[in-house]
């Protein structure tokens, strides 16, 4: 008897789970596509397509309506020994998320295009917390896991607006969130097997899915 309910709980606890990933399924985007020139993208799986993502020019900076997990980055963009990229991206009540959806930047990228993607990133959420993650091929390596910081915006009646920055400097990897620090560590300690294989690489932008994020940048500096 205690073997059938235990079943049982086990049965529900996965159908709940189903349930909640079905409640906010990718949305596609009407037009979608990459429709900036030279820039690419990624979807985190291999199911997923990334002309569900729609990436447009506008004005001085860039907008983009999803769609499926994905990384995008320009042809061009690529950051060596101490530098900085930085974007500004806002978070607009247009986004369809049910639930709670990051967004931000990524540097270090080799191999996006391939089975062997590695890339580290810093994410914030419109509810005011942030994340530092490694993506390694499949595998994804939390180094701060979703952590609350005052830096951090939260979302209002217009939006949630955040500089969020990626450097490397004196021997360290960081991420820094409207200029407050939010995560470092030794770049010695960033770089090995199953970890980073350069902070050398491209660098780009990351966003969950059913996001609408107006985006300027990002850009990136000598340090």
């Amino acid at each position: 008897m205690r073997r059938m309910m235990g079943g049982a709980v086990v049965m529900l606890t996965l159908a709940a789970g189903v349930a909640a990933g079905q409640a906010d399924p990718d949305r596609a985007t009407a037009g979608g596509g990459i429709q900036v020139k030279g820039w690419q993208g990624r979807t985190d799986r291999s199911e997923q397509k990334i002309t569900d993502v729609k990436f447009v020019q506008m004005g001085t900076g860039y907008h983009l309506t999803g769609g499926p997990h994905a990384i995008l980055w320009s042809n061009d963009a690529k950051a060596t020994g101490e530098y900085t990229v930085r974007a500004r991206v806002t978070k607009t009540p247009k986004s369809t998320s049910t639930h709670e959806e990051s967004y931000g930047v990524f540097i270090g990228g080799s191999d996006l295009n391939g089975p062997k993607q590695n890339y580290l990133y810093c994410v914030v959420f419109g509810t005011g917390n942030v994340m530092v993650r490694h993506r390694d091929a499949g595998d994804t390596h939390t180094l701060l896991g979703k952590t609350a910081n005052a830096a951090a915006a939260k979302m209002g009646e217009r939006g949630a607006t955040d500089e969020i920055a990626m450097w490397v400097k004196g021997g360290r990897v960081g991420c820094s969130v409207n200029g407050t620090e939010v995560f470092s560590a030794a770049a010695s300690d960033m770089i090995g097997p199953g970890k980073l294989v350069s902070t050398d690489g491209a660098f780009g932008l990351r966003a969950s899915h059913n996001l609408d994020l107006h985006i300027e940048g990002p850009t990136v500096t000598k340090n």
